[in-house]
């Protein structure tokens, strides 16, 4: 059976099985049902209207590591309860005594047996009144279910999530130095490109279009990087070369292998009209495609 199966078992369906036939085994008094239900690999006994044990069959005593006495033994067989955090549980207080005291079937309580030598089995109990034809309360039946299992595959899945949880934060941390050290990267490459005052270094996005601009740019080009971020690097053209398509051509060319070489003249803006162009100066262009731009 897998860690989810063990951990998705739900003893409920065969536990109200169980009870209606001891309920009927013992309201008819037959020894056939009595002898199967000591034939029964999970902890079964019954107790009278004051809680105390009149009958256990032989899983009781595999269950609780000792050997319930009859009469004088009260509520439940086992040396010792705690409950489900670990805390001592009253045999008086446990949920057979409860159904007895408040007669009603008691669901969805866990607790711990602690056997003599100091093991522990943590079960599901399942207690449920009996009474006369009546209707008098004539006693309880329990019915313990070993969930050990079930609790060793919580356990795991656990720890499994724990495992996981402390992975994903450590692969985290690192993500973020790394992405820590990037950005210290990516400053200090911009301190250093925006120091530079003998050439223009720019980058332009895989449209053309300007995308960031330095101090050399700007002194030798004329524009503010205000001005000129977001402006397509066509402007740095004659209308001769916008007007033969040759700014495409060599954005195509870079994206195509990856960079683009030339010495040509290029246009700068005039100094006292922002609109106006000037003389042009001869310069030299590298442009670098994307590592993601196919070639």
């Amino acid at each position: 059976m897998s860690v989810q199966n063990v951990a998705d078992f739900d003893p409920a369906p065969t536990a109200a099985a169980t009870v209606l036939l001891l309920e009927e085994a013992f309201r008819r008094g037959d020894h056939y049902f009595r002898e199967l239900l000591d034939a029964l690999p999970v902890a079964v006994y019954v107790t009278d209207a004051s809680g105390r044990i009149i009958f256990f069959n032989e899983a009781c005593i595999e269950f609780s590591g000792r050997t319930p006495i009859l009469g004088s033994d009260y509520w439940c067989i086992t040396w010792r309860l705690l409950d489900r955090d670990g805390t001592p549980l009253p045999h008086d207080r446990c949920p057979m005594a409860i159904a007895l005291r408040e007669d009603r079937a008691v669901r969805g309580a866990e607790a711990i047996a602690e056997r003599p030598d100091g093991t522990r089995v943590p079960f599901i109990p399942y207690p449920t009144p009996l009474h006369d034809v009546g209707g008098r309360l004539v006693g309880a039946v329990n019915m313990l279910v070993d969930i050990t299992e079930r609790k060793k595959a919580e356990e795991s899945l656990r720890q499994l999530n724990e495992m996981l949880e402390q992975r994903i934060e450590a692969r985290t941390e690192q993500m973020t130095e790394a992405y820590e050290r990037l950005r210290q990267s990516e400053r200090r490459f911009r301190l250093l490109v925006n120091s530079v005052v003998d050439y223009a270094i720019f980058m332009l996005d895989e449209n053309g279009f300007v995308a960031n601009w330095n101090a050399g740019a700007e002194r030798i080009k004329g524009y503010a990087g205000d001005e000129i971020i977001g402006q397509h690097f066509s402007i740095f053209y004659t209308p001769e070369d916008r007007a033969t398509g040759v700014p495409e051509r060599v954005l195509k060319s870079a994206r195509r292998d990856g960079r683009y070489e030339a010495e040509s003249w290029r246009v700068r803006k005039a100094a006292s009209d922002s609109g106006r162009m000037s003389s042009s100066t001869p310069y030299a262009m590298i442009a670098a495609r994307s590592s993601a731009t196919p070639k």
